[in-house]
């Protein structure tokens, strides 16, 4: 198996059987027979092991072989082994910037969320050659069977063979931890899973594995103390007309026709007052069905901005942003449309305003026009408490959202259940509050 992987337990076919343990947790050998048939096709959503089509995770860290830098995206392929349709997900590894190894694994989840692991083809390198592919396996090939990369319900003891191929793949595990805290750069992580991982292959080794709610592995602490970290997760999901619904429902993001909110920003050049107005009108792009949004910008009273906005939910319940009409005026004189972008036209692509399920650590595109509109986002906090003329709100979502085409700068935003985006911070600690929500 790799150095480090994000994506792998194995459970032996068998009967349960009880042993003493060390550390004073009782050992259980984890049987659960393996059948094609119990296999739905569904996604991989087990919430210690999530594998989002279009998530990219990046790791880092100092090893005694040198800086390990690891990248796993899963995605939207499938393919399909020992009767089951897995999905595929490419994990690469460079020490000291140099290429170590890219392999491709393939998982899938049963009825009772357990997230089987069926096999990889692992290559090797060396100055930018394959060199070896020892550790391909793949389950029906060799005498290798399937296993469990993460058990629809793990408990402290649990232990379980993470691959199963005979001489070539054999790494075990046992869950030593659960509803740990763990920090990593990226964020702190709470009611995590925790794992010892040994390799029967290789004597003496030995590392321990975290597994967050929602996000899967977070941190690998080795036998020597080295620690292989999470820097950052993006999710990016393949864009799908045919799995939209009608309105816009999300409640962090609610759009009901009718409703507008009116926010309040005293800033340098005067006091800022943006009116959000959620239409009756829609419009169709890539064959959605948009709701549109009309945001009028004053400053001191006058028209600084005028923007039509297309947003439309997925079934999923993804909120989606695909583009905007966008018009900047000087003096009453309409001076630029710059920033406009419609999805599929110049190859501009849609993007997530909000996430289904948000979680703290991923980032997201918002919108991709590319060097006209690029804007991130990203999930910092999930329960703050905010305060604006319109109200107190507790639980609050709270985003950063940043482009790369202006770094280094970057926005808060927060948004309350029932209502939407509350409040809005920038690095100069301007305040855009809501004031108002008015219905028809």
């Amino acid at each position: 198996m790799h150095t480090f992987r994000l994506l792998l337990l194995l459970v032996p076919l068998g009967a349960l059987t009880a042993c003493s343990g060390g550390g004073g947790i009782r050992e259980i050998a984890v049987a659960i027979p393996f059948s094609a048939a119990n296999f739905l096709g569904s996604p991989v959503d087990n919430p210690y092991f999530p594998l989002r089509p279009g998530s990219k995770f990046h790791y880092e860290g100092d090893t005694a072989d040198g800086r390990v830098v690891i990248d796993v995206e899963v995605t939207t392929l499938t393919r399909d082994v020992f009767g089951v349709t897995c999905v595929v997900a490419i994990f690469t590894e460079t020490i000291d910037g140099e290429l170590a190894e890219i392999a491709e694994d393939w998982f899938a989840q049963d009825r009772e969320g357990n997230v089987w692991y069926f096999g990889e083809v692992s290559n090797e390198y060396e100055n930018g050659v394959v060199v070896s592919t020892a550790g391909s396996w793949e389950a029906g090939v060799n005498g290798a069977e399937p296993g469990i990369v993460m058990l629809g319900a793990p408990g402290l003891g649990m232990r379980y063979a993470q691959e199963k191929a005979p001489g070539v793949a054999e790494d075990m595990a046992k869950v030593v931890g659960a509803g740990s805290a763990v920090t990593t750069p990226l964020a702190t992580f709470r009611g995590c899973l925790k794992t010892e991982d040994w390799n029967p292959l290789d004597p003496g080794s030995l590392e321990n594995k975290f597994y967050a709610p929602g996000i899967g592995t977070v941190l690998e602490v080795e036998k020597d103390g080295s620690r292989i970290e999470l820097l950052r997760v993006e999710y990016n999901p393949p864009f799908n007309p045919l799995s939209f619904v009608p309105g816009v429902d999300h409640p962090l993001f609610p759009l009901v026709p009718g409703t507008t909110y009116t926010y309040e920003k005293d800033t340098a050049d005067g006091l800022e007052t943006t009116e959000v107005e959620v239409l009756h009108a829609t419009k169709v792009i890539l064959g959605v069905t948009c709701v549109v949004v009309r945001d009028i910008v004053t400053l001191d009273g006058d028209l600084v901005e005028d923007t039509l906005d297309w947003f439309a939910q997925d079934v999923f319940g993804n909120v989606w942003y695909l583009g905007e009409e966008s018009k900047d005026y000087e003096n009453g004189v309409l001076v630029s449309t710059e920033g406009s972008w419609e999805a599929g036209v110049d190859g501009a692509v849609a993007g997530i305003i909000m996430l289904a399920s948000p979680i703290i650590g991923i980032a997201y595109r918002q919108e991709f026009y590319a060097g006209v509109a690029e804007d991130m986002g990203a999930v910092e906090a999930l329960r703050e408490t905010v305060t604006v003329p319109f109200g107190t709100f507790t639980d609050c979502l709270k985003t950063r959202d940043f482009t790369p085409l202006e770094p280094g700068v970057a926005e808060r935003k927060y948004y309350a259940r029932g209502v939407g985006r509350i409040l809005e911070t920038n690095d100069d600690g301007e305040r855009a509050e809501l004031i108002s929500v008015a219905t028809e």
